[in-house]
C-alpha cells in the first residue's frame, strides 16, 4: 500500500515538475524566482512537517524494537503498532522523494535564472533574492540527507518485525493454542477497518478544513471587493469634494471680483460726490461773487446820484476795473493823483516847469474822455446789472433747485454709499467665511489625502493577504488533489479489504463448519477408544485370570511351571512395551480424553474392585493405566492433529489477504 502511495505521489510530482519547467519558456525571470521562493516555504513548511513525523516514527520504531526483543509478547495491539509504524514509515519515505524532486525542479529554475541574470546584468533584486533562495535550498538538502540517514534505520526495523512475527505466530501454533489465530485475525481485522475509519474521519476534517479555508477564501475576497468598492467610493467624495473646492475657488474669485468692482464703483462715487461738493463750492463762491457785485452796483448807483463826478469816476472806474483790466489801470492812477494831489499840489506846481503841467492836462483830457466812455459803459454796465439782476434771480432758482436735486442725489448717493458699505462688509465677509472654508476645505483635502493613503495601505496588505491566501489556495488545492488521490485509493483498499472480509468470513464459517464435522468425528473416535479402552481392560483382566490360573497350574508342576513361567514373561514384556508405545503417543490427547476418561473412572473403579476381589492374594500383578491405548487410536490421534495444521495452513492464507 505504501509503495503504491508513493508512486501516485511520485507520478503527480513529476507531473507538477514537468508542467513547471514547460512553463519557464513563456513567464519571465521575476516569476522564477518568486515561484521559486514559494516553492522553497513550502518545502521548509513541509520539512518542518517531516521533522515531526520522523519524532513520531522513530518513537513508534523504539515501541517496535522493545516488543521485538520477546516474540512471546506478541499480540494484536503490537501488530497495530507494526502496521502503523509500516504506514507512517511508507508515508516519510514517499514525502522525503517528492522533496528531492522538488529540490531538483527548484535547483533547474535557479540555474535557468541565473543564465538569464548573467546574460543581462543588471538584475541586484534577483541575484539577492537567488542567493537567499539557494541558501534555503542548501538548508533543505542538508535536513533532507539527515531524514534520510535517519530512516534508513527504520530498515532494519522493519525485515526483524515482520519476521519474529512469524516466528511467534508458528511457534503460537506449534504450542498447540489452535484458536488463538483466529482470533488475533478477528482484533487485526477489528484494528485494521479501525484505523482505517480513523483514515476517513481524518479524510473527512481535511476536507472540512478545506472548505473551511474555501469560505475562508471567499470572505477575504469579499472584505477585499468590499475595501475596493469603500476605495472607489472615497475617491468619488474625493473628487466630489475636489469639484466643490474648485467651485469654491472659484466663487472666491467671483466674488473678490465682485468686490474690486464694487471698491472701484466706490472710489467713483466719492470722486463724483467730491466733484459735485466743489461743484457746490465753486456754485456758491460765484453766487458770493454775483451778490457782491450787486450789491456794488447798486452802491455806485446810489454814489453817483449824490456824489461828484469823482466818485462818478471811480465808481465807474470800480465797475469799469471789475468789468474790464482797463478800467482798473486808470483806477490806480487816479489813486495816485489824488494821493498826489492831496499831498501836496500847491508845493509841487511851484517846482513843476510847463512841460509837466501839459503833460498833466494831456493826461486830464485823456481822463475825460475816458470818463465820458466810463460814463457810457457804465449805462452798458446799468443794462448788464438788469440782465444780471435778472440771470441771478434765475441762478438763485437754477441754485435752489439744484440744492433741492443736490440733497436727493446726496441722499441717493448716501444710500447708495450705505448699501455699497453693506455689500462690501458683506463681501468681506463672504470672502473671510470663503476662506475660513477654504481652510476647511484644506484640512479635510489633507485628510482625505491621509484616509486614502490609509486605505492605499490597507489596500496593498489586503492585495498581500489575497496573494498569500491565493497561494495557499493553490497549496491546499494541491494537497486536496493529492488527498482525494489518496482518499480514492484508500476507498478501494476498503473496499478490496471488506470483500476479503467477506471472503475471510466466507472462510470462517465453511472452516467453522469443518471443524464441527471434525468434532464430531473426533467425539466419535473418543467414544469407541473409550469403548475399546473398556474392552482391553476386560481383556487384560481376562489374562490376569488366565495368569494366575497359570500360576496355580505351575505350582503342581514344577517344571510346566518354568516353562509357563518364562511365556508369561514375554507376554508380560511384550505387555509393557505396547503400554509404553501407547503413553508416549497418547500424551497430546490426554487433554481431549480427559472427559471420557473422567466419565469412565467409575466402570475403571468397578473393575478393579473385582479383580481385587477375585486375587485373593495380590502377588507380581502388574496396574494398567487407561492411557493404554492400541495402534489404532495412536492414529487417530494423528489424524487430529493433521487436521488442526490444516486449519493453521487455512488461517494463515486468509492473514495476507487482509494484509
Amino acid at each position: 500500500m505504501d509503495s503504491q502511495i508513493t508512486q501516485d505521489d511520485d507520478g503527480f510530482q513529476d507531473n507538477d515538475t514537468s508542467q513547471g519547467n514547460g512553463s519557464n519558456g513563456e513567464v519571465t525571470a521575476v516569476d522564477i524566482v518568486s515561484r521559486v521562493e514559494l516553492e522553497v516555504s513550502f518545502g521548509s513548511e513541509k520539512l518542518l512537517n517531516l521533522q515531526m513525523l520522523l519524532m513520531e516514527v522513530a518513537h513508534r520504531a523504539y515501541d517496535i524494537e522493545a516488543l521485538m526483543l520477546d516474540p512471546d509478547s506478541l499480540s494484536s495491539e503490537s501488530l497495530k503498532k507494526a502496521f502503523e509504524f509500516d504506514t507512517l514509515y511508507g508515508i516519510l519515505d514517499s514525502e522525503v522523494s517528492e522533496l528531492e524532486k522538488l529540490v531538483g525542479s527548484i535547483q533547474i529554475d535557479i540555474g535557468s535564472v541565473e543564465k538569464e541574470v548573467n546574460e543581462e546584468e543588471s538584475e541586484g533584486r534577483l541575484t539577492g533574492r537567488l542567493r537567499a533562495a539557494t541558501k534555503a535550498l542548501v538548508e533543505m538538502q542538508e535536513l533532507i540527507s539527515t531524514i534520510r540517514r535517519e530512516s534508513e534505520n527504520f530498515d532494519k526495523v522493519m525485515d526483524p518485525s515482520h519476521q519474529k512475527s512469524g516466528i511467534g505466530e508458528r511457534g503460537a501454533y506449534e504450542n498447540g493454542h489452535a484458536s488463538s489465530p483466529t482470533t488475533m485475525q478477528a482484533d487485526d481485522q477489528r484494528n485494521v477497518l479501525h484505523m482505517l475509519e480513523q483514515s476517513i474521519a481524518n479524510e473527512l476534517d481535511l476536507e472540512k478544513k478545506l472548505s473551511e479555508s474555501g469560505a475562508v477564501v471567499e470572505e477575504l475576497k469579499m472584505k477585499l471587493h468590499h475595501v475596493e468598492q469603500e476605495s472607489y467610493f472615497m475617491e468619488e467624495s474625493v473628487e466630489a469634494i475636489s469639484e466643490r473646492t474648485f467651485a469654491a475657488e472659484n466663487s472666491s474669485e467671483l466674488f473678490l471680483g465682485i468686490s474690486k468692482e464694487l471698491t472701484d464703483r466706490i472710489s467713483t462715487m466719492q470722486s463724483e460726490l467730491s466733484a459735485s461738493g466743489r461743484r457746490e463750492d465753486d456754485l456758491k463762491s460765484k453766487l458770493e461773487q454775483s451778490l457782491v457785485q450787486l450789491n456794488a452796483l447798486e452802491g455806485s448807483s446810489e454814489m453817483t446820484q449824490d456824489i461828484s463826478e469823482k466818485n462818478a469816476s471811480k465808481e465807474a472806474m470800480q465797475s469799469q476795473r471789475s468789468s474790464t483790466p482797463e478800467s482798473s489801470t486808470l483806477q490806480h492812477k487816479l489813486q495816485k493823483l489824488e494821493e498826489w494831489l492831496s499831498g501836496g499840489a500847491n508845493e509841487k506846481t511851484h517846482n513843476m516847469s510847463v512841460s509837466e503841467i501839459s503833460t498833466f492836462e494831456n493826461i486830464i483830457n485823456d481822463i475825460k474822455d475816458t470818463i465820458s466812455k466810463a460814463e457810457s459803459r457804465t449805462q452798458n454796465a446799468e443794462a448788464r446789472c438788469a440782465e444780471l439782476t435778472e440771470a441771478n434771480v434765475q441762478l438763485n432758482g437754477e441754485l435752489n433747485s439744484l440744492k433741492s436735486q443736490g440733497s436727493v442725489r446726496a441722499g441717493l448717493l448716501e444710500q447708495r454709499l450705505m448699501e455699497s458699505d453693506a455689500q462690501l462688509e458683506h463681501a468681506r465677509a463672504s470672502v473671510e467665511a470663503l476662506s475660513e472654508q477654504q481652510g476647511m476645505i484644506k484640512s479635510s483635502m489633507s485628510d482625505m489625502e491621509h484616509t486614502i493613503e490609509d486605505l492605499k495601505e490597507k489596500y496593498s496588505k489586503a492585495e498581500t493577504r489575497a496573494e498569500s491566501a491565493e497561494s495557499k489556495c493553490t497549496l491546499l488545492t494541491d494537497t486536496n488533489l493529492e488527498l482525494s488521490d489518496e482518499l480514492s485509493f484508500l476507498r478501494g483498499r476498503v473496499e478490496s479489504l471488506e470483500n476479503s472480509l467477506r471472503h475471510a468470513n466466507r472462510l470462517k464459517l465453511s472452516t467453522a463448519k469443518d471443524i464441527g464435522i471434525k468434532t464430531k468425528t473426533i467425539s466419535d473416535l473418543v467414544a469407541k477408544l473409550a469403548l475399546e479402552r473398556e474392552r482391553l481392560h476386560l481383556q487384560i483382566v481376562g489374562l490376569t485370570k488366565k495368569n494366575r490360573m497359570l500360576a496355580k497350574k505351575c505350582k503342581e508342576s514344577i517344571n510346566e511351571g518354568i516353562l509357563l513361567s518364562k511365556s508369561i514373561t514375554a507376554n508380560e514384556g511384550e505387555l509393557t512395551n505396547v503400554t509404553e508405545e501407547v503413553l508416549l503417543t497418547s500424551s497430546p490427547m490426554q487433554t481431549q480424553v480427559k472427559t471420557t476418561a473422567d466419565n469412565l473412572g467409575g466402570n475403571e473403579a468397578v473393575v478393579a474392585a473385582l479383580v481385587e476381589d477375585e486375587s485373593g492374594a495380590l502377588e507380581t500383578v502388574r496396574s494398567i493405566q487407561p492411557t493404554q491405548l492400541n495402534w489404532k487410536y495412536i492414529f487417530a490421534a494423528l489424524f487430529v492433529l493433521l487436521a488442526a495444521a490444516l486449519v493453521h495452513l487455512l488461517t494463515q492464507s486468509v492473514v495476507p489477504g487482509l494484509e
